[in-house]
């Protein structure tokens, strides 16, 4: 899949080029540079000084003075001479962290506290001065000449003069009013033509750009080598090797498919750097659609997705196909009030798209952890309990379905999250969002399995128990739905009765997880006893639907959500008119 989003990547970079004329501002426009004082010397050593610094939050590039071109020279400067890791420095001791003679990386600190001083600059220029030098091993040497009949010797006459100039100013830099804050990065840049920064970051790059160069092929007087992006083998690693095949590296590329691979995990770093984490790559319109988390793309999709984190380099994390994303949904999700509770904030409606019926499950469901959640860490997460325990199980399938289309089983899926959000809540005393989680539950049934209203079937059950209890003739419970309801509807009533201080929804607990009916008969006849001394014998509401449950036999198995419905609706025996409430 890598290969098919590089092709993709490709198209990016054409496009641009015929753009802007330039392919690489496709990278070069979204590149931060690291935190740090950077200084630009003119051609007459002079200085200008700039700070640059990102705000991790607001993912926001913060710069003093702000100065557009100088921005984006600095921008130029800092991608090409960067190391292609700390492992594959030029100066031996990792004083010194660029990569060619026209730039001069160090941290802060190494001025103060002696790592820094005339040995370490000698160090690193003489290591420039003649590259080939450094590279004892016939595969390094190979790949150095490769590349030199290419771009050419190093000027030697350039490197001398910013050798000087270092000497004489990196430790004098205040007369030039720069300054220092002891920590980040100082990075000095020489103004020169930009083709000259291109040429001397290839002489460096080219040599390392491969994982390394002991596992490099020649094939028909071409290079072969193994990539080093997202990608570990050496002698501490045998098991990343294929012990399968007479080769045991995983795959090799030519330096050129190894250059454009590592420009296009510069591209995911910049977009890593800026937050942006989920990328879609359009195979029909040849791009890369780059999102937040919890950003969707609103328009339909055929592609690959990866999932992107920043660490020690770009990591992926997550990647899959996506052969037929829908952003509107198929049919509109109606979220229905079927226990007819206050809607203030005008929930109960239909919801035509799926980042609106997303935002409905995170914040009903999830409390609004899920969004922000779907690949943090287990360990990292800052919830706890039954919460955390339905995020970690369900948020991957839910991702899923949102995000990339794949409706299976979900459901199954988000049924279960309901039921068990459904009891947390009653334990926890939720009395508001256990309301909403029942809601959504039926309405999720709905807009999966079809059939009827349930709505339609909650109101039904509802005006049949209430013509029954409010009646004076014989009557009787029909169906298993109507049982367990009237089953609610009596826990509830009993716990109302409760005289603690604190009447606690946890008291309903033994009902909720119960897995025999025999076992909720006799709670109820347990809570009857504790109870009845606050039931006057004449209240005829009470009566009837208890006498109803205790004569109802059971015909299939129990049915936990018809009976948190009765437990949470409204209750049918206090149901009434003000002189019928003083009568019971």
């Amino acid at each position: 899949m890598l290969k098919d989003c590089l092709e993709i990547f490709s198209e990016e970079l054409r496009r641009a080029e015929k753009e802007t004329g330039d392919g690489d501002r496709l990278v070069l426009d979204t590149y931060v540079p690291a935190d740090g004082t950077y200084v630009l010397v003119d051609s007459y050593g002079q200085v200008r000084s700039y700070t640059i610094k990102m705000d991790k939050k607001k993912r926001i590039v913060e710069q003093n003075p702000e100065d557009r071109e100088a921005r984006k020279k600095i921008c130029f400067y800092d991608y090409h001479s960067r190391l292609v890791s700390m492992d594959k420095p030029q100066d031996p001791k990792k004083v010194i962290h660029s990569n060619n003679y026209l730039s001069f990386w160090v941290k802060q600190e190494s001025l103060e506290n002696g790592k820094l001083d005339e040995a370490a600059i000698d160090r690193y220029f003489d290591v420039l001065r003649n590259p080939r030098e450094k590279y004892k091993k016939p595969q390094d040497r190979k790949m150095y000449d490769y590349i030199v009949k290419q771009i050419g010797d190093v000027d030697q006459s350039k490197l001398e003069r910013n050798r000087v100039w270092i000497k004489e100013n990196i430790f004098q830099l205040g007369k030039w009013n720069v300054s220092l804050s002891g920590k980040n990065y100082l990075k000095i840049f020489f103004e020169d033509d930009e083709k000259i920064y291109i040429t001397e970051e290839q002489r460096y790059v080219m040599t390392k750009i491969f994982n390394k160069n002991d596992y490099n092929l020649e094939i028909k007087n071409e290079i072969w080598g193994l990539p080093n992006d997202n990608l570990g083998l050496n002698a501490k690693k045998p098991y990343m090797e294929n012990k399968t095949r007479k080769l045991a590296v995983s795959y090799l590329i030519t330096p050129e498919e190894a250059a454009l691979q590592r420009k296009f995990f510069d591209y995911l770093m910049n977009k890593a750097n800026l937050g942006e984490t989920d990328l879609y790559f359009d195979t029909v319109e040849k791009k890369v659609i780059a999102k937040k988390k919890g950003e969707m793309i609103q328009s339909d999709f055929k592609g690959y997705f990866i999932q992107i984190q920043k660490g020690k380099e770009v990591e992926i994390h997550h990647q899959d196909t996506i052969v037929d994303y829908k952003y509107y949904l198929m049919k509109p999700f109606r979220y229905q009030n079927v226990l007819g509770l206050e809607d203030k904030e005008e929930r109960y409606r239909d919801y035509r798209n799926k980042k609106e019926l997303q935002g409905v499950i995170d914040e009903v469901l999830f409390s609004s952890w899920l969004v922000r959640n779907y690949f943090t860490p287990e360990e990292k997460l800052s919830v706890e309990g039954e919460l955390k325990r339905n995020l970690v199980w369900s948020r991957e399938a839910i991702f899923a379905w949102l995000y990339k289309g794949l409706e299976v089983n979900m459901d199954r899926i988000l049924h279960s999250v309901c039921m068990n959000m459904i009891k947390n809540s009653v334990q926890n005393g939720y009395t508001t969002k256990m309301g909403q989680q029942f809601n959504l539950m039926c309405s999720l049934q709905k807009y999966f399995e079809g059939g009827c209203d349930m709505s339609e079937r909650y109101t039904e059950i509802r005006k049949n128990l209430k013509e029954k209890i409010n009646g004076s003739g014989e009557c009787e419970i029909e169906t298993d739905e109507e049982y367990f309801y009237a089953v609610g509807q009596l826990v509830y009533y009993f716990i109302s009765l409760s005289k603690s201080k604190e009447k606690n929804h946890s008291l309903a607990n033994p009902f909720l997880v119960a897995t025999e009916n025999e076992v909720i008969r006799r709670r109820l006849r347990q809570y009857f006893m504790k109870y009845n001394y606050q039931i006057n014998f004449a209240r005829q509401r009470f009566n009837r639907m208890y006498a109803m449950v205790d004569a109802y036999i059971l015909e299939k198995k129990i049915d936990q959500e018809y009976l948190l419905g009765g437990y949470i609706g409204n209750n049918l025996i206090y149901e009434s008119t003000k002189e019928a409430k003083e009568e019971i």
